[in-house]
């Protein structure tokens, strides 16, 4: 008997040659077999609550509860008015309101994360076939539907946002690769290129990505060029009509804590250091966290050790992936698109709120896994390549399933915090938080100025430790926190009204005069301080 296998287009081949087949994969089983796996992995987390930014972009939402007009939920904006009422996502929200229409129940809402998650998935699958074969389409396939960096975006609400954006950018790219044989499949494109935008602003690459995709499967720049054209006219209609809507910024903030105050080549430079961990997440994801904030991570411009191996993980892929672009193109492939993909979210050419958030990564790791299952076919023993690739895609459901129920509840993911990133400026912040409403205000102050320390440029440890100050009537540290606190965010008005509190405490009539007129000025309508509330998960 000679020793069978599967070649790259799915026929059974044995020593003695080409059989007739009696087992073939094709295209459509790949996508099935890798849907359902995402489903069976991802289906724990129906069972999860609102937790963190749920409860904020999605529970107690009255105009997604209660729409009172389809263009009121279009017009919308991702975070409500108490985070200041920016980001437009209309795929996202839009979902939500729908949601809302068939149940109220966070169980429900849960159930179609994981639907969108199966039709990524399938979609990812479905794009690897059509660039390497089926093969490895189903390896990558079934690599992506269990990898457990993807848990938070699948187990949190608000993750749908990259699922939703993923399952556009995946059928935009499978219909620009038959876009040269049918002219029809440009339509495609647009449809999957607005989903994408519309869901999360990481679609800004896409027209990127399609030129990658038609290079990586041999056609050349020159049939690319309509399908880019066309995704890049919906992502600019996409920003035509933003900026009709009146929502102001596309990101929620300013930059991470830590990166304040960096230029471009700093906050490229500090990255490079960090981007380690990107890559261990990529590969070895053992370890995962629900935050990855300064005192976790910390944020150098130095050079130091670990700039060092950052710098050669970088070189060393770029190599590899020069050196097999010929012999195993799939590599170089899926290291372009991470490069492409990861751009957005990697504080460099664009800012964002976090360090790292292992949701965002849920585009990227597709070129991380078509490049693990195109370097797969290159190991000449079947029975090895075979038991290795079962033995990663057993071990990569195991940690995902086992990782879902950090996001079940509020207080297990408080438990998480405190578990993986105990260090956080935000675990000690809610740590310091916690003992003070317990009586303990020792630890409770010792836990908070650590918070501040992480995080000086932060306004919220500090309001909430001036907070105390004020309860227990230590009027002076409480007035030097919120002068600080207003020197680092200005626009924050419970520290306005904080502060004219601690100053009538320390009977400075004169300056919490002057507070009041500053207020008045600053918030004409006077936020409702209760409503103002600060993530705990990066948006």
């Amino acid at each position: 008997m000679g020793v069978n296998e599967l070649s790259h287009d799915g026929t059974l081949r044995s020593a003695q040659g080409w059989q007739t087949a009696r087992l073939t994969i094709r295209a459509w089983h790949v996508v099935v077999f890798a849907g359902l796996l995402a489903t069976v992995v991802a289906a724990p987390s129906i069972r999860n609550e609102f937790v963190a930014d749920d409860q904020w972009v999605v529970a107690n939402r009255q105009v997604l509860e209660h729409p009172p007009s389809i263009g009121a939920v279009l017009k919308e904006p991702y975070w409500p008015a108490s985070f200041g009422g920016v980001m437009w996502r209309p795929a996202v929200i839009s979902s939500f309101a729908v949601d809302y229409q068939v149940s109220t129940s966070p169980h429900w809402f849960h159930a179609i994360n994981v639907v969108w998650a199966a039709i990524a998935t399938a979609l990812f699958a479905l794009l690897a076939c059509e660039l390497a074969g089926p093969v490895v389409g189903l390896i990558a396939g079934l690599l992506f539907a269990v990898h457990p960096v993807h848990v938070e975006a699948v187990a949190n609400v608000v993750g749908r946002a990259e699922l939703m954006a993923a399952a556009g950018y995946a059928l935009a790219l499978v219909c620009a690769n038959r876009a040269e044989r049918d002219a029809k499949y440009l339509l495609g494109v647009v449809l999957g290129a607005a989903l994408a935008i519309t869901a999360k602003e990481i679609a800004v690459t896409l027209p990127a990505a399609v030129l990658l995709v038609c290079v990586g499967r041999g056609s050349g720049l020159r049939p690319a060029w309509r399908p880019a054209l066309a995704a890049a006219g919906a992502i600019a209609a996409y920003f035509i009509v933003h900026a009709f809507v009146g929502i102001r910024t596309f990101y929620a903030g300013g930059l991470a804590v830590g990166l304040e105050h960096l230029g471009v080549f700093e906050r490229t430079w500090a990255m490079v250091r960090l981007s380690l961990e990107w890559w261990r997440l990529f590969l070895f994801p053992a370890h995962l966290s629900a935050d990855y904030s300064p005192g976790e991570l910390m944020v150098s411009t130095g050079l130091t050790l670990g700039h060092v191996l950052g710098l050669l993980v970088w070189i060393a892929l770029g190599v590899l992936g020069w050196r097999t672009r010929r012999t195993i193109p799939g590599i170089a492939i899926g290291l372009v698109w991470v490069v492409i993909t990861i751009s957005p979210i990697s504080n460099v050419l664009f800012p964002t709120e976090f360090l790292i958030a292992e949701r965002t990564l849920y585009l990227a790791s597709f070129g991380v896994v078509f490049a693990l299952a195109s370097a797969a076919m290159a190991i000449r023993s079947v029975r090895l390549r075979y038991t290795l690739v079962g033995a990663v895609v057993a071990a990569g459901a195991l940690r995902t399933i086992g990782h879902i129920p950090t996001w079940h509840d509020d207080e297990l993911h408080y438990q998480a915090l405190q578990r993986d990133a105990p260090r956080s400026y935000r675990t000690l912040w809610l740590e310091g938080k916690d003992e003070f409403a317990a009586g303990r205000w020792g630890s409770g102050e010792r836990l908070l100025l650590a918070s501040i320390a992480f995080a000086p440029e932060l306004a919220g440890p500090r309001v909430d430790l001036a907070r105390f100050y004020i309860h227990a009537k230590l009027w002076q540290p409480a007035i030097l926190q919120l002068r600080a606190a207003i020197a680092v965010d200005s626009a924050l008005s419970p520290a306005w009204d904080g502060l004219r509190e601690a100053l009538l405490g320390a009977g400075d009539s004169a300056g919490a005069a002057a507070v009041t007129r500053e207020t008045r000025a600053r918030f004409p309508l006077s936020l409702d301080t209760s409503r103002v509330r600060i993530p705990l998960v990066p948006p």
